[in-house]
Formats: C-alpha cells, structure tokens, sequence
C-alpha cells in the first residue's frame, strides 16, 4: 500500500519509472497492486515462486489513490470525499480503455481505436493515421511509407521482444520492416546496412554506393581478372546479371546497387 515515486529518493513525484502517476493498478487475477502493467512485468522477470500472471490493462477495475490509500472503481480522479486530491485527476492524461495513466508534462498520447492501444503523439488525424493494412499507426509526414500487413504483430529481430506493445520507440526500415529505434543504433554499430529479415537495404544508400563507385575507378583489376565476370542477383529489386568481378562489390545493372550477392564466377575469354 506504500506509494511509489517516479522521481526514486526524491519524493516529490508519485508514480514509478516508468510512468508518473498517483494511482496504483488492482491486478484483476490475484488482487495484487502494481503501479503499472511494466511494474508487474518485472516482478514476474524475479525468480520468485508465487507469480503473477501479466497484468490485463483492459481488465482493470479498481485502482488505489496513492494520496490517500482508498481502493476504488478505476477512474479518471479520486472519489474518497477525505482525499486531499478529491477531483483531482490522477495523471494529466488518464485512458478509460487502456487504463493508462501519465503525468509527463511534455508528452502527448492518444488512444488509437484501431490499435485498441495507446500511442505517442497527438492523434489521429493530427500527425498519425492508421494503416489498415500494417495494422499500425504511421507518421503522417512518412511519405515513403511502405506497407506490410500486420508488421507490428511480430518481434523486434534484433532484441526479439515484441513489437506492438512496445513503450520502447520504433524505428520503421526502408523495406517496411520494424525493430526498436535502439536497437537499429546498435546493429548499425555493426557497419551493417541490409534489413536482417530481408536482406534489403534499409536506408537510402546512394552516398555510400557512390564511395563504392570511385574506389573501383581508382583501383582497377590486375589484368589476369579482367575477364573475369561475376554472376550476382540483387538483393534490392531481385535481378540478376552479369557483371565485372571486383573485389570492393559488384554493382546491380539495373538499381545501382551493390546490395548483391554473387552467385558464381567465370572467365569471360573461355566461353567465347
């Protein structure tokens, strides 16, 4: 029944790391209190023996007020006529659906009706819309927006959480694929630029192709491979050709791209 504080040893702000808040949440199996679905999470993360199952936001429906201690039906404020915050809302914004409850000062959140699921920023209409087809909510200034049905029903395939509940922000590739914007920092770390599901390139690659371009002008083949050709397939637009062998890449015909593999190599003299 003791509050928890967003700001740790400090004290000033109720709530918990990961929200600010003044509430704590009832879980509906065990009656347990938990200030968020994410506090319960990592309870159940400890090697303990009587665990909780994951915490059903939408299934909530009674909340304790921090302030004053009452348990009472969930809802946007305090009802306890004795509560020092009686009317007060417990977060500046407060989801009857969801159940979610945040008092971060600088934050907007909206509640998709598609998703069924709280998001960050300030709606629909406003700067997101709601892909039917990805079944996802998309930046309205993302014009290069690529479809891929259900994209946020699987797992990041860096860290292998999942995507669509994720509190973590999304980072959306060239090919339409997901993975936590972290965790793109860090495979890119890697130096490695093609999407780890499909193997296309994730980004605008036209700068770094055009360094690919100029080394292989400055540093021509030995002649004893000047006939030799390689057999690639792109792995940007799929096709496949012939091109000149060259240890820095082989360079797509039709894209530009040197995204390729290659699938063997010969002597272009022997078959003539």
């Amino acid at each position: 029944l003791a509050p928890t504080y967003h700001d740790g040893a400090a004290g000033a702000v109720f709530g918990c790391p990961h929200y600010a808040r003044s509430c704590k949440l009832r879980h509906p199996s065990s009656g347990r209190l938990y200030t968020c679905r994410l506090c319960c999470e990592q309870e159940r993360e400890l090697p303990l023996k009587d665990q909780d199952s994951p915490l059903d936001r939408y299934e909530v429906s009674e909340i304790l007020c921090m302030r004053c201690g009452a348990l009472q039906p969930a809802g946007s404020s305090c009802i306890n006529p004795r509560c020092e915050a009686q009317g007060k809302p417990f977060a500046k914004y407060c989801c009857r659906i969801c159940n979610l409850y945040d008092d971060g000062q600088d934050k907007h959140i909206y509640h998709c009706p598609y998703c069924n699921a709280c998001r960050i920023g300030r709606g629909i209409g406003i700067d997101f819309k709601h892909c039917m087809r990805c079944n996802a909510c998309v930046a309205i200034s993302n014009e290069n927006h690529h479809c891929l049905p259900q994209k946020l029903q699987g797992t990041c395939p860096i860290c292998k959480e999942t995507l669509f509940q994720s509190t973590e922000q999304l980072r959306g590739l060239k090919c339409g694929h997901v993975m936590h914007l972290s965790c793109f920092a860090m495979y890119r770390r890697s130096h490695a630029y093609t999407c780890p599901l499909c193997k296309k390139s994730m980004e605008d690659m036209t700068e770094y192709f055009a360094m690919l371009d100029a080394a292989i002008r400055m540093q021509p083949m030995p002649p004893a491979y000047a006939s030799t050709m390689s057999h690639i397939t792109c792995q940007d637009c799929t096709e496949t050709g012939d091109v000149s062998y060259h240890f820095v890449g082989s360079k797509c015909q039709s894209c530009g791209s040197y995204n390729t593999r290659e699938l063997g190599r010969y002597d272009n003299l022997s078959r003539r």
